[in-house]
């Protein structure tokens, strides 16, 4: 009788649990979710939470703060923790993929009539065995941004139209360009602003992977391909054709001739140098612009934003971003969850009521942190949405004299580069054991591209040809 009433308490226990589960609301965990110091954002953020589960009521929204490094992420991966969306790099994507950390998500997608309107380029950056893996956020090119009062102390620039701002277009002749064109002019321009004002020129980022990042962009200018498919068929490593020597040459001579900060230079520097008035050039992405703003305290009347100088090899921007992509540990409803979410945060193709006020939300938040708002890059293609998004910027765009910015984004159409597609960052890293000894005048740069083109390739046959 004793074991038949433990047996019947069992049986209950399991009923009661199986129950509260099949009760129980899908969670979602939204890895983008702003840090705690981020009060306006958290306060939007939360806004939008609610939003979605009134609509969405079998859905719980959580929200956790995930910064995506190489390191973090596979913490998380290896023990199947990740968060069921997150942000990333353009250049991850395969990786994840490979390592089967990512869901698949193309039906979802096209269930939701989003495949269509994303920009095939982006889409096919996450696209694997004619799988879709994950949804563009934006994109950025790089390109260089100026300090317009360090170029007006060097004599470079004026305010040719009397609005107070200085210009680097004649207003009136838009032919007359006053920014580095081409590579030899880039570094003119650097010389002319050390040699009349004494500050430096232009940064040359060298450590935590961005001054391979940085190089390669110049490498192309040069005519370099940093990876090339063989005869064999096979991705091979190419750090040190003729043209990778010139291009990182070029960059040696602008630190023997000490046009360039000296020292350790990180991602944070170029916008605090920038701000300041340390430096009056530094290479970045237009999706960042606003650091030199928020972090170096710079008027964004002070700022023009230009497109990569054109080498001899041609003129290109390198073309990245941010994609969104799902935990392959989460259920196919969790994932639909995450990716519905996106509506909410504006981040969708859709033009829905709920779309429009968080695009709303977001630019005024930005606006409120004295952000500059320049166009995106537009990660959708559908007329309704470029449209809307249109109408935004015409409304919340807040740069006074357009035409400061306006050649970077009439050239990205026609110049962007997808970054080097295999092991991205492991080749960055190498670069930058390059880039970072620049600064020795014994140093050189053939046999360190030598030493590098070894391990590389060496880590590409390790890797491509299981």
């Amino acid at each position: 009788m004793k074991k038949i009433a433990i047996l019947c308490f069992v049986i209950l226990s399991i009923f009661i649990l199986n129950a509260c589960k099949s009760s129980g609301k899908i969670e979602v965990v939204i890895g983008m979710w702003p840090e705690s110091a981020n009060v306006d954002d958290i306060i939007m953020f939360n806004t939008w939470k609610a939003r979605f589960e009134a609509d969405y009521p079998e859905y719980e929204i959580i929200g956790e703060p995930f910064t995506y490094s190489v390191e973090a992420f596979y913490a998380r991966a290896n023990s199947k923790t990740l968060p069921t969306v997150f942000q990333t790099w353009f250049t991850e994507p395969q990786m994840i993929v490979s390592g089967g950390h990512a869901k698949d998500i193309t039906q979802i997608v096209k269930n939701l009539d989003w495949y269509d309107k994303m920009d095939p380029e982006l889409r096919a950056y996450l696209t694997f065995d004619e799988k879709l893996y994950g949804i563009p956020r934006d994109g950025y090119g790089l390109g260089i941004i100026m300090n317009l009062d360090v170029f007006f102390e060097a004599g470079l620039v004026d305010d040719l139209d009397g609005d107070g701002i200085y210009d680097i277009i004649n207003p009136n002749n838009p032919s007359e360009k006053y920014y580095p064109q081409t590579m030899d002019e880039l570094y003119q321009y650097a010389k002319t602003i050390k040699e009349t004002t004494g500050i430096d020129g232009l940064i040359v980022l060298n450590v935590d992977k961005n001054g391979g990042w940085q190089y390669s962009n110049y490498a192309w200018a040069f005519g370099a391909s940093l990876q090339v498919v063989g005869e064999d068929s096979k991705v091979h490593a190419n750090l040190n054709s003729d043209e990778a020597v010139l291009a990182m040459e070029f960059l040696k001579r602008l630190h023997d001739e000490e046009l360039v900060p000296i020292g350790n230079m990180n991602y944070s520097e170029w916008a605090i140098r920038l701000g300041n008035g340390q430096i009056g050039m530094a290479i970045a992405g237009n999706d960042v612009i606003s650091n030199v703003i928020t972090q170096g305290g710079l008027n964004r009347n002070k700022i023009a934003f230009i497109p990569m100088p054109e080498g001899p090899g041609g003129r290109y921007t390198l073309f990245g971003g941010t994609p969104y992509m799902f935990s392959a540990y989460d259920t196919d409803e969790a994932v639909e969850g995450a990716i519905r979410f996106l509506e909410y945060m504006g981040r969708s193709p859709e033009v829905t009521e709920v779309a429009q006020n968080a695009m709303r939300e977001g630019l005024q938040t930005a606006t409120q942190k004295n952000m500059l708002i320049l166009p995106e890059v537009r990660p959708w293609v559908n007329t309704e949405y470029l449209n809307l998004i249109n109408s935004l910027n015409a409304q919340y765009v807040n740069v006074q004299a357009f035409h400061n910015f306006q050649d970077f984004y009439e050239l990205l159409p026609t110049t962007r580069r997808r970054e080097e597609p295999y092991y991205t960052q492991y080749m960055y890293e190498l670069l930058d054991q390059v880039v970072v000894n620049l600064r020795n005048p014994a140093f050189d740069v053939r046999s360190s591209l030598n030493s590098r083109q070894v391990l590389f390739e060496a880590y590409l046959r390790e890797r491509l040809d299981d």
